[in-house]
């Protein structure tokens, strides 16, 4: 079978990386990596689109030689409740055992459905972050060791430093 790993992926950081790599090692099974609030993008808090944190996530797992071990799935929350959540991310993801998160509100739900769940290591919390890693691309300082090579390559390729820096400034 497989285990469930939930976040919002804002930015697939090194952080994520070694907590997909945790997971991966402690439980030996396959890995379903669900994107939450997919829908949300061109804010300074989700900068990028459901497929564009999709794409950084594969590209770095087909580097890291994790591709065939792991499943990446949207999950697209617009118009659900709290209620009818956990059934939602059932419907969009193959069957899972067991279900990581570090959201409590993630935790409690899928608990309260029935569910095995577990934290996962925070790994360099400060410096694998979102909001820092934002910091340093607003400053113009070097940010690029923070996340996998992929995703710097990825949001290069594409200008996604530069829309992120846009949308903060847009923002203010």
């Amino acid at each position: 079978m497989r285990n469930l790993y939930i976040s919002r992926f804002r930015l697939f950081h090194q952080g994520y990386l070694e907590a997909v790599k945790y997971i991966l090692e402690k439980d030996q099974k396959e890995l379903i990596i669900g994107i939450g609030a997919s829908q949300h993008s061109h804010s300074p808090d989700n900068p990028f689109t459901g497929k564009e944190r999709e794409e950084m996530i594969r590209g770095t797992l087909r580097i890291e030689g994790l591709a065939n071990r792991t499943w990446v799935v949207q999950i697209d929350e617009t118009n659900i409740d709290y209620d009818s959540w956990t059934s939602l991310v059932q419907k969009i993801c193959p069957p899972f055992d067991l279900v990581y998160s570090n959201s409590e509100l993630v935790r409690l739900l899928f608990a309260r459905d029935g569910y095995q769940v577990e934290e996962v290591p925070k790994f360099k919390r400060k410096e694998y972050s979102f909001d820092f890693i934002r910091d340093k691309i607003l400053k113009h300082e070097p940010w690029e060791d923070l996340i996998p090579y992929p995703v710097a390559r990825f949001m290069k390729d594409y200008q996604l430093d530069k829309r992120l820096i846009k949308l903060c400034h847009a923002g203010n």
